[in-house]
């Protein structure tokens, strides 16, 4: 195998992080190129990253990886199906031939199996005011394979689904993965012998350091998250959820009612929180339904301030990724990406004019450095939030250990 792609947001790099890459190395090859597609400035939850993309993606180079590329926000900042559709699609035209992921439990057959199956059951499912669509699917598939089904309760494995179901959609087919992972996502706890990212991010938001996160980071990791948090380069959500709370002040239902995600009405209910709330949280929870998951809620405030239009995420969806924005690589990673500029535009230096990209690749990388501002300006430390980091950043190179 040559090379085999991971979709990963590293919020922060992790050991079982880490952990993943040395699985994946095993079952490739030590030749063969780990590609990361990582989110960038915004994740899929529906907010900043803890750190910035340049620093974590540089934990993974050296924690095994061999290139880090930018998966663009409008799929980061997408549900489920969207943003695996976006990752899948750009490891496939990068040319990995394989992609990997964590999940509880579930074989590659299994996964590709309830994808198949999907297929045949999306176009009968009808819109109904108190579950998602994703819900609807989920419990369709339960009626139709309740054993295969059940896999989809937890977390990763219902990703691993939707990456499965955006794999059968590639012209060329990719080798599917999934490997079983340590720990379960979301938890809040430190303890067992690996530690969930949000777990990580809790405690060094409390204490200000990462001391207590020091079993669970790698060595560059520790090092470089101990700095960061010294100097202040970490969101503040706090920060960020009043930058949304004040900005949505200012927002009229008409004008929520042309971003993406605002459907049935929602912008009335949306726009009423906001003017009766104190905060952003109690905003939300005040708008949370079973059809309206909080992660959903999320996004949609992170669309509040960056203002995609419907139009580029819907030909977003359509047309997939435009370009591959570099973040990271080292000299196995050159060697892959030199195979891959043939196939789609590799972005090492961001420019104003944006150069060899179409016009919805210009669209898109405009939305990527538009959520850097934003993910900066939300930053603790005022020393630490100037715009336009994107312009002055290079992709960060590291020779391959020997």
């Amino acid at each position: 195998m040559e090379s085999l792609a991971i979709i990963a947001e590293f919020n922060p790099f992790h050991t079982g992080h880490a952990r993943l890459i040395r699985q994946v190395r095993q079952a490739a090859g030590p030749e063969a190129a780990i590609v990361i597609i990582m989110s960038g400035a915004f994740v899929q939850r529906g907010e900043p990253a803890f750190f910035d993309k340049w620093h974590r993606a540089a934990w993974a180079i050296d924690g095994g990886a061999d290139v880090v590329i930018e998966l663009p926000a409008v799929y980061a900042l997408s549900s489920a199906a969207g943003f695996a559709q976006g990752g899948v699609t750009l490891a496939a035209r990068l040319g990995c031939q394989a992609l990997a992921c964590g999940v509880e439990g579930g074989t590659a057959a299994d996964f590709l199996s309830l994808a198949r199956r999907s297929e045949g059951l999306t176009a009968c499912l009808k819109a109904a005011k108190k579950s998602s669509a994703g819900q609807q699917l989920t419990d369709a598939l339960m009626a139709a394979a309740p054993d295969e089904a059940r896999l989809l309760q937890q977390p990763n494995a219902l990703l691993a689904f939707e990456y499965a179901r955006a794999m059968l959609k590639q012209e060329q087919p990719l080798t599917f993965l999934p490997l079983p992972r340590q720990g379960r996502h979301g938890d809040t706890g430190l303890g067992a012998a690996f530690a969930s990212a949000s777990a990580l991010r809790q405690a060094m938001r409390c204490s200000g350091t990462a001391a207590a996160c020091r079993p669970y980071l790698t060595a560059a990791s520790l090092a470089g998250a101990e700095d960061q948090l010294a100097q202040g380069a970490f969101t503040d959500y706090g920060r960020y959820g009043d930058f949304v709370a004040s900005h949505n002040r200012l927002l009229t239902p008409d004008q929520l009612r042309s971003l993406p995600a605002f459907t049935e009405g929602l912008e009335n209910r949306w726009h009423r929180a906001f003017m009766e709330s104190g905060s952003y949280d109690q905003a939300l929870r005040s708008i949370k339904t079973r059809r309206y998951a909080y992660s959903r809620l999320c996004r949609m405030g992170a669309y509040t301030l960056l203002q995609p239009s419907r139009d580029l995420m819907d030909c977003s969806y359509e047309a997939g990724p435009q370009y591959a924005r570099l973040l990271a690589l080292n000299s196995r990673g050159a060697a892959f990406l030199k195979g891959a500029k043939g196939q789609l535009p590799v972005v090492t230096k961001v420019r104003s004019d944006a150069p060899g990209l179409s016009p919805l690749g210009q669209e898109q990388l405009k939305l990527d450095l538009k959520a850097s501002d934003i993910q900066f300006f939300c930053f603790s430390k005022e020393s630490q939030r100037k715009g336009r980091q994107d312009y002055y950043h290079s992709p960060f190179f590291l020779s391959i250990k020997k």
